[in-house]
C-alpha cells in the first residue's frame, strides 16, 4: 500500500472514529435548562426541579445526577434527581433530597449538561409557611403538590448494584476519618489520621462509557501515626499505612435519606519498618455500609460491618489471634451536631480492642461529615498501633480536632 492510500486509510479510520463518537455524546442533554417552582430550598428536606428541553430517543432518564457547587470554588457534592410524574410538553420533572449540611446560596448543576445550572437559596425556613391564596403574589407551585406529596410520586425502590452511581461526583473524595487528637499515657502524646480515596475512571471518561462498571473502582489511602510528645527528639511510635484498591457502590433512596453503601477488594497495611520491628499483613475485604435515619429525618444510625481475610501475614502469623478477621462500625447522631462512634474488633483468642469517637462541629461543616468538630478518643485493648498488635494497653483518652468523622 503506497503512502498516500495509508493515508487516505487513517483519514477515514479517525473520521468514522469521530462520528462514533459524536453519535455517543449526549447532545440533547447540553441544551437542557433548569428551572425551579421556588428559588429557595430547606436542607435536608425534598426539593424540585423541572428540566426543560428536549428528551433523547429513550425519552427522559428515570435519574439524572447532579451537583451542588459550594461558594469560593469549593468542592462540589453529588445529588441524585429522580423522575416524578408524567413528562409535559418538553419538560420533565425531578425530585431529589437536599444534603442537610449544605446551606447559603450555591449551584445546581446537571452532570451531563453543564449549561443546566441556577442559583439556589438554602436556608432552613423560620416557621411554617401559611398556604398561598390567590392574589397573595407567591408563586404557585406548577405541579400543585408538596414536598411529601412529590416524595410520594417517586417509587421508593432501591437502586439495583448494576444501576448505582459512586458516592461523590469528584475524582478525589474523603475515605475514613481524619483527625488530630493529644493525650493518654505510657508515654503522652498524639495520635493522628490522614485518609483519601481516588476514582480511577471518571463518569464521563472513554473507558466508563464503554465499560460502566469501571465508574465504581477506587483506589484508598490512610495513615495513622502515633506520635511521642514525652521522650526526648519525639520520636514517632509507630505508622500504619494503608493502601487499597477496592469497588464501591451506593444503593440508595435519594428522598428517604436512608443508603446502604457495599465496598470490596484488597488492601495492604504496613508500618514501613525492617528487622525485628516489621509489620504487614494482606487482606481480601468486603464492607457494608448502612444508614438508617429516625422519624425527625436528620439523626441517624449507621452500621459499618467489615470483614477480611489474610492473604498474607508471615511478619506477624499470630495476628489473628488479636485482630480477628472483622471489626464492626457504629455510629448515631447527625452530621450537624452531635455524633457518637464505635469501633469493635475481636480476635480468635477472645481478646480484642474498642475505639468510641464523641465529636460535635465548632461550626457549620461544610457538607455531610465534613467540617471542624472538637473531638473526644477512647481507645482500649490491644492492637493501638500495627507495631504493639499482641500488647494491650490500658485506656487511652485524647482530645482534638477532626476534619473528617
Amino acid at each position: 500500500m503506497c503512502l498516500s492510500s495509508r493515508m487516505m486509510f487513517f483519514r477515514r479510520g479517525a473520521l468514522a472514529l469521530f462520528l462514533l463518537w459524536a453519535a455517543m455524546m449526549p447532545a440533547r442533554a447540553a441544551d437542557w435548562l433548569l428551572a425551579m417552582p421556588e428559588s429557595r430550598v430547606e436542607p435536608g428536606q425534598a426539593f424540585e426541579v423541572v428540566v426543560v428541553g428536549e428528551p433523547d430517543d429513550a425519552g427522559w432518564p428515570r435519574r439524572l445526577a447532579a451537583s451542588i457547587g459550594l461558594p469560593g470554588n469549593g468542592p462540589r457534592v453529588s445529588v441524585e434527581l429522580v423522575a416524578a410524574g408524567e413528562p409535559g410538553p418538553s419538560r420533565q420533572r425531578y425530585v431529589g433530597q437536599w444534603p442537610g449540611e449544605i446551606a447559603g446560596i450555591v449551584t445546581l448543576t446537571l452532570a451531563d449538561a453543564a449549561r443546566a445550572h441556577l442559583l439556589v437559596d438554602a436556608r432552613i425556613a423560620a416557621a411554617p409557611p401559611a398556604a398561598a391564596q390567590p392574589g397573595d403574589g407567591e408563586a404557585a407551585q406548577p405541579s400543585g403538590e408538596t414536598p411529601a406529596a412529590m416524595s410520594a410520586a417517586v417509587d421508593h425502590d432501591l437502586i439495583s448494584p448494576a444501576e448505582a452511581e459512586t458516592v461523590e461526583p469528584e475524582a478525589l473524595g474523603f475515605h475514613e476519618p481524619m483527625y488530630f487528637v493529644a493525650g493518654g499515657d505510657a508515654p503522652k502524646g498524639a495520635r493522628f489520621q490522614i485518609s483519601f480515596r481516588y476514582r480511577l475512571f471518571d463518569n464521563q471518561g472513554v473507558v466508563a462509557e464503554t465499560l460502566p462498571v469501571a465508574r465504581g473502582l477506587y483506589f484508598g489511602f490512610t495513615q495513622t501515626s502515633l506520635w511521642d510528645l514525652e521522650s526526648d527528639s519525639k520520636p514517632f511510635r509507630d505508622t500504619s499505612f494503608r493502601p487499597s484498591l477496592f469497588y464501591q457502590w451506593k444503593i440508595s433512596n435519594p428522598p428517604l435519606g436512608d443508603s446502604l453503601a457495599l465496598a470490596g477488594g484488597y488492601e495492604h497495611e504496613s508500618n514501613g519498618r525492617d528487622g525485628g520491628d516489621s509489620r504487614s499483613i494482606d487482606t481480601w475485604f468486603v464492607r457494608a455500609n448502612l444508614r438508617y435515619h429516625l422519624p425527625d429525618g436528620r439523626t441517624y444510625i449507621g452500621i459499618e460491618p467489615k470483614l477480611w481475610s489474610y492473604i498474607d501475614k508471615s511478619d506477624n502469623s499470630d495476628i489473628a489471634r488479636y485482630r480477628g478477621h472483622g471489626q464492626l462500625g457504629l455510629r448515631i447522631g447527625r452530621d450537624s451536631a452531635l455524633m457518637l462512634a464505635a469501633t469493635l474488633r475481636r480476635g480468635t483468642a477472645g481478646v480484642g480492642s474498642a475505639q468510641i469517637d464523641l465529636s460535635y462541629p465548632l461550626r457549620r461543616s461544610i457538607f455531610s461529615g465534613v467540617g471542624a468538630f472538637v473531638h473526644l478518643q477512647y481507645f482500649n485493648g490491644y492492637g493501638q498501633t500495627l507495631l504493639e498488635y499482641a500488647e494491650s494497653r490500658h485506656p487511652q483518652i485524647r482530645l482534638g480536632i477532626s476534619v473528617v468523622r
